[in-house]
């Protein structure tokens, strides 16, 4: 990543803000490998394992399995369509440059592609609750330790997730002719007119969640959905059912319906957060504090939206980590324990 962030960053036409994205992007990935060692530890617990002596020992080897298994997969998956693109390039590769594939890209993108992009950051909140109802049920064999190993996998499907796009935009920028033809289309289906010379911001929503693991689930659950379900909600509002007049600012890309629906969406993903978190066991919140930690995310994520409007910095960061300290800091002022 700092490779790419160096080579072009005398490029023309690269504005400053997009330089100081990729930046973020650089320490945010390398701050989340810096932490992952401790969310082993934390998780594990002393937990007893399932299958090993302990928890951790079942951690370590699940994660570097899923982690380097996906790296040494794509990788060679890279390898692979090179091999093929050199025997017959015309068969096995839809475009010749990434150039090519740019010009096209642009030729054929529409609102569409933001639309698509958006439905898919509803995936994460969906997964978290599919991967903890599992755990539940499995807690004759999990026991005691249920909670802690789904947090754990859930994060590993994080890393996962995020890697796979960062490892594509890599090979996307660096070296677009190792990119296999089903790869080249999730490309084509998941970027953004303005990514194209630089990182997708997918993989680093993941990333920013990072810090907020250590802090209890309802915590972590609400900044997850919020920064989801909420900005998801909020663009496709936004772009379907807004007045081209109601752009704020007027020089803006963000409508008024969006941040309307960004702060309705995000107090409602907030409550279900904490109404989830209190089912399965995690928290024990009563109602009328959910209702005010509810207000305080969406106010946040309302002045955010509107925040990110006009700096024009990436708001799947921002979103994140303004929501979770706004949080951390109403709850510590309750003394509301926030692990």
């Amino acid at each position: 990543m700092s490779y790419h962030v160096i080579k072009t960053w005398s490029l023309l036409g690269k504005s400053r803000v997009k330089k100081f994205n990729e930046i973020l992007y650089v320490l945010l990935t390398l701050g989340f490998g810096m932490l992952y060692p401790f969310m082993l530890l934390k998780f594990a617990d002393q937990h007893q394992g399932v299958f090993l002596g302990s928890a951790l020992e079942e951690f370590i080897i699940i994660g570097n399995t899923c982690i380097f298994g996906l790296f040494i997969f794509i990788i060679l998956l890279g390898f692979l369509n090179k091999f093929k693109t050199r025997k017959d390039p015309p068969q096995f590769q839809d475009f010749q440059s990434y150039e090519q594939f740019c010009k096209k890209f642009l030729e054929n993108y529409d609102r569409k592609n933001t639309i698509r992009r958006k439905y898919s950051h509803l995936i994460p909140g969906a997964v978290v609750i599919v991967i903890i109802l599992i755990c539940y049920f499995l807690q004759p064999i999990l026991k005691g330790a249920w909670r802690d190993y789904a947090y754990f996998i859930i994060i590993i499907i994080g890393i996962d997730f995020a890697l796979a796009f960062l490892l594509e935009d890599l090979i996307r920028l660096l070296a677009f002719n190792y990119m296999p033809n089903f790869a080249v289309k999730l490309c084509k289906a998941g970027l953004y007119s303005d990514e194209l010379d630089t990182f997708s911001s997918t993989f680093v929503m993941v990333f920013s969640f990072g810090p907020f693991i250590f802090f209890s689930f309802p915590i972590f659950f609400i900044i997850l959905l919020i920064s989801s379900i909420a900005d998801a909600m909020s663009s496709i509002i936004g772009i379907q059912y807004s007045h081209k007049n109601h752009y704020f600012p007027k020089n803006g890309h963000k409508t008024i319906e969006g941040y309307l629906s960004g702060f309705f969406f995000s107090f409602f993903s907030a409550f279900i957060a904490i109404l989830f978190s209190n089912v399965m066991g995690y928290s024990q919140w009563s109602l009328s504090l959910s209702i005010m930690v509810s207000l305080i995310a969406s106010f946040t994520f309302f002045f955010i939206d509107m925040l990110t409007s006009i700096i024009k910095l990436q708001d799947n960061i921002l979103n994140p980590f303004g929501v979770g300290i706004a949080l951390l800091l109403f709850l510590s002022f309750l003394n509301i324990s926030i692990y």
